[in-house]
């Protein structure tokens, strides 16, 4: 390098490394102090509706995040934080977020709160700290998008531009007049640290190591994430280059200035770099890099080798057959589990299926003592030990109860008119008319309109005393009331996740005849109740029931058969452990009135009721299937 680049590679190195020092020695902690307390955790919403959960701590608590997938998960880990809360979870099921669970993660030698979010898929969320507390919102951020925002009062770095020059030399930087400064001394790393650094996850500022600082962040307290997991995220100091035909190898030195890291090549490394960044993490710039030329990155304890991809993953290959030809050379060994509570041949083929097994290890069934043969080599035997003790744990029992009430509520009321009369002008009763034609005359009329029913009947009968004339009135009425109450309750005990079914009733049998043969089939009415409960890890009860309550109606038959009154409910529904739901209710009213009697008169007001019979019925029926599971503790 000529004198000139390496001036310039020192000043801008001495620039870089110095303003790393101040930022590392303004982070120095203070004094230690007792830990925080972690002392509820609420859900509430914001103006925009979306879901906020608070950690209301005794004071203010340094905080780490985790997106986790499979499911979707939001871990913040609290530091130095005791949890004190009275209760381990809360549900939300809102805005994307499911619940909430929190406890003591670790007690010594630092206490960490953990609380872990449940979500349904990914949500941007935000976390904000209101003294004490910490908030985060779940949902996108109303206003202009987080990169506007960040674009704006984000300041800008200096920037420190290289121009074009010979493939064998760095550039000579462009540095702002100041004191000159004595380049420090790399400050050491951890192998932790350099392994976050290399796979670039996300971690608050407090966990950075003096001398990498993260880029600033958004003005406010807020701080807006996506969480997805398969996108990576770089945390380096920023810088920005200007390179132009720059060899590749000088461009590793200059990493090395920055990051304090070794840096050792591979002879394959070669090539030329022509790029312009403005604002990049610097270990985004050397992936960049390394992509376009074709190279890698491998860290060994505090060292990073760069070498060709292909090279790497051919030496990986190599390691892979070298560990497997060693593990072919240790003997196996074979031991037996007998199974309590498992199948043998379940487990069996969760151990095949697993690719737990070593392509030297072997498993076989014994069904007779239920028990597991297994040969493979010893390393692989701890890990399948601790799978077959984790399948074959005892399955909880649920007991399953179902209520059917059936209620019926019948009015009915009738009223009906008989009358008649009958007059008679004859001259030989003395009652004549007086005229020489009609001499005689008589007249008849009757009205026959009883009721449905006949349990009353007032009956009126009048007449002259030649009986010329006779009325004759005779009125009927009923009225009828009743209620009813039908209660069924089957109940069931099943153990997690197998179905069961109770049945109990008449089977009704439907013959059917051809020319040849004579068939029967037997039909069931009964009362049933089918089903698969599966309990969940907050001690709930998840159900897929049918409950079927038939019954024989001989008032409907065709040849003899009787057809069916079918009450049927399929669902499934999540009840709490000893809870009561109702799955299903049905309510039905018939209302009906009717009249009948002589046209025109029976709609003569305060005489109508002269000329025409009412009858009024009301029924109500009302049905419920109630549902009560209840986890059955065995010892």
């Amino acid at each position: 390098m000529s004198k000139y680049g390496k001036l310039g590679l020192a000043a801008l190195t001495a620039v870089v490394l110095a303003s790393s020092a101040f930022q590392g020695r303004a982070a120095e902690p203070g004094p230690a102090a007792a830990p925080s307390e972690l002392r509820s955790v609420s859900v509430d919403h914001d103006g925009n509706g979306r879901p906020v959960v608070t950690l209301a701590g005794s004071g203010p608590m340094a905080y780490t995040t985790l997106e986790l997938e499979n499911p979707q998960r939001l871990v913040i880990d609290l530091k130095d934080t005791v949890s004190r809360l009275d209760r381990n979870q809360v549900s939300v099921d809102q805005g994307g977020v499911l619940r909430v669970r929190s406890g003591q993660f670790r007690r010594s030698p630092e206490p960490v709160s953990r609380v872990v979010v449940d979500l349904d898929g990914p949500v941007p969320y935000q976390i904000e700290a209101e003294g004490g507390d910490l908030k985060i919102a779940f949902g996108p951020v109303p206003g202009p998008a987080p990169a506007e925002i960040a674009s704006s009062a984000a300041p800008e770095p200096a920037r420190t531009e290289l121009p074009p020059v010979a493939a064998t030399s760095l550039p000579e930087a462009k540095v702002a007049e100041a004191e000159p400064l004595e380049a420090p001394a790399p400050r050491a790393v951890s192998p932790d640290t350099i392994e976050k650094l290399l796979r670039a996850p996300a971690f608050a500022a407090e966990e950075q190591p003096a001398g990498l600082t993260a880029a600033p962040t958004v003005q406010g307290n807020f701080e807006t994430k996506a969480i997805v997991t398969d996108k990576a995220t770089y945390s380096g100091k920023k810088i920005s280059l200007n390179l132009v035909d720059t060899d590749v190898k000088q461009i590793f030195r200059l990493f090395h200035e920055i990051s304090g890291l070794n840096f050792v090549l591979d002879p394959a490394v070669d090539g030329k770099v022509t790029i312009v960044l403005d604002n990049v993490p610097w270990d985004q710039a050397l992936d960049i890099i390394l992509k376009n030329n074709g190279l890698d990155k491998q860290l060994e304890n505090n060292v990073i080798r760069l070498a060709p991809t292909q090279k790497l993953a051919a030496e990986a290959a190599q390691r892979k057959q070298l560990k497997e030809a060693k593990d072919l050379e240790v003997e196996p060994i074979t031991i037996t589990r007998t199974l309590s509570y498992a199948k043998a041949d379940e487990v069996e083929k969760v151990i095949r299926d697993g690719g737990i097994l070593s392509t030297r290890g072997k498993v076989m069934v014994d069904k007779r003592t239920n028990a597991l043969i297994i040969s493979d080599i010893p390393k692989k035997l701890q890990p399948l030990d601790q799978l077959i003790s984790t399948l074959d744990s005892e399955t909880p029992q649920v007991m399953i109860e179902a209520r059917i009430v059936e209620t019926s509520k019948t009015f009915s009321q009738d009223l009906g008119i008989r009358w008649g009369f009958n007059a008679v002008a004859d001259a030989s009763r003395g009652t004549g008319t007086g005229l020489g034609f009609p001499a005689n005359a008589s007249a008849k009329y009757g009205l026959n309109l009883p009721g449905a029913g006949s349990a009353s009947t007032l009956a009126f009968s009048f007449g002259n005393i030649i009986d010329s004339f006779t009325l004759d009135i005779a009125l009927s009425d009923l009225e009828r009331e009743g209620r009813g109450r039908i209660l069924s309750s089957p109940k069931i005990a099943t153990q997690n996740n197998e179905r069961a079914e109770i049945e109990q009733g008449v089977r009704i049998p439907v013959v059917s005849t051809t020319a040849t043969e004579i068939n029967v089939e037997f039909v069931s009415a009964s009362l049933r109740l089918a089903v698969t409960p599966q309990i969940t890890a907050d001690g709930t009860v998840a159900m897929d029931v049918i409950v079927e309550n038939n019954s024989p109606d001989f008032q409907v038959n065709v040849s003899g058969v009787p057809g069916i009154r079918t009450q049927r409910a399929q669902t499934k529904i999540l009840v709490a452990d000893g809870g009561t739901a109702v799955i299903g209710g049905i309510f039905t009213i018939n209302e009906g009135t009717s009249e009948v009697g002589v046209p025109w008169f029976r709609k003569i007001p305060g005489l109508g009721w002269l000329f025409k019979t009412r009858s009024i019925t009301n029924e109500n029926r009302e049905l419920l299937i109630f549902i009560t599971p209840k986890i059955v503790k065995i010892g």
